[in-house]
């Protein structure tokens, strides 16, 4: 009887012991449950989070694949995320971007190796990428790397956005910039460069003269009669004479000269490391190729044009608009002598 007790007795202990598992079991399952759908909870904020980002993250292995893109890739380059992982560097980026990333990439692994650098550390690069539709978006992107327990390298993050309007507009402020600079060193009537640029100009070459040595030379040119064909044909014919004086200067000129529009129906011409004995042969080519155009107005339609050149060659250390006063007082010289010629020093 006693036995049967016991035995009764420890069967309700053990039952007991039983229920108390069961329910720290129950528990168990609730709670789990509950860190569970936190965890759903968590993970759909942070995909929407991540869905509705206007930049776009990259996800690379260390074998240079993708294995995710997240979803506002499609309003950027027009793929959907899974079209864009499948896709490789080569169908990505444009051929110097591909060469950029993978420096880019070698220059880090190569800081990897030394031990020493910041496991924390970015970089910014700029990529141009394909569009679905095979236009270019330029990329700002901050690469990163994830990282595995041991603080390896285990992948790569990028964090980019478009920056293709703003290029777009930096490229605009530039050539605006450009232009404004243009403005204010070109002459409108001719296409040459002012005689403000021309001074500029000037002191370089004869700084650089001072500097290192070499030669030097000048033209300057007047259009004879020109205040006479401005009264007769107007000045609509006159500027239009400035223009074609212009166009010959450009054709005889080696790349490393330059010519201006100096004053009026004057011009001016820097030879950089020319003799005045070898420049006179170009202002005697000028003078022949400017005489052959031709000029029509009204019942006139076989008229030519001629010029007084002067030119000289700089004498070291001497003052800048001393050299130029020498080269003009030529030009005059050759004016007074008849027109139609070049004067030079001998």
């Amino acid at each position: 009887m006693n036995n049967i007790v016991k035995s009764n007795y420890e069967l309700l202990e053990e039952i007991t012991v039983l229920k108390q598992r069961i329910d720290e079991l129950e528990q168990s399952k609730s709670e789990n449950r509950l860190i569970e759908e936190a965890l759903r909870e968590s993970e759909e904020k942070y995909r929407q989070l991540i869905d509705n980002m206007a930049d776009v993250i990259t996800v690379i292995d260390m074998n240079l694949r993708f294995t995710y893109i997240s979803p506002s890739i499609m309003r950027i380059r027009g793929y959907t995320a899974e079209e864009a992982v499948a896709q490789t560097f080569e169908q990505v980026m444009t051929p110097l971007s591909l060469q950029i990333f993978s420096k880019v990439f070698e220059d880090e692994m190569k800081l990897e190796a030394c031990g020493t650098a910041d496991p924390r550390r970015s970089r910014i690069l700029e990529l141009d990428l394909y569009r679905k539709d095979g236009s270019i978006v330029c990329m700002e992107n901050n690469l990163s790397f994830l990282r595995d327990d041991a603080q390896k390298p285990s992948g790569i993050i990028l964090m980019s956005r478009d920056i293709t309007e703003r290029k777009r507009a930096d490229k605009a402020q530039r050539e605006s910039e450009k232009r404004y600079r243009e403005l204010n060193i070109i002459d409108e009537q001719t296409n040459l460069y002012n005689s403000r640029y021309f001074y500029f100009q000037l002191k370089i070459e004869i700084d650089r003269v001072i500097r290192y040595g070499g030669a030097l030379t000048v033209i300057i040119i007047d259009i004879d009669n020109f205040r006479e064909f401005n009264d007769s044909y107007g000045f609509l014919a006159g500027d239009h004479v400035l223009l074609r004086l212009g166009q010959v200067l450009k054709r005889c000129l080696r790349q490393t000269d330059s010519a201006y529009r100096y004053r009026g129906e004057e011009f001016t011409i820097i030879l950089p490391m020319t003799t005045g004995k070898n420049g006179s042969f170009i202002a005697e080519r000028i003078r022949a190729e400017f005489k052959k155009e031709t000029f029509s107005h009204g019942q006139d339609n076989n008229i030519h044009m001629t010029a007084s050149l002067g030119i000289a060659q700089y004498r070291t250390f001497e003052d800048m608009k001393s050299f130029v006063n020498r080269v003009d007082q030529l030009k005059y010289q050759a004016w007074r002598n008849g027109k139609d010629r070049v004067c030079f020093e001998s």
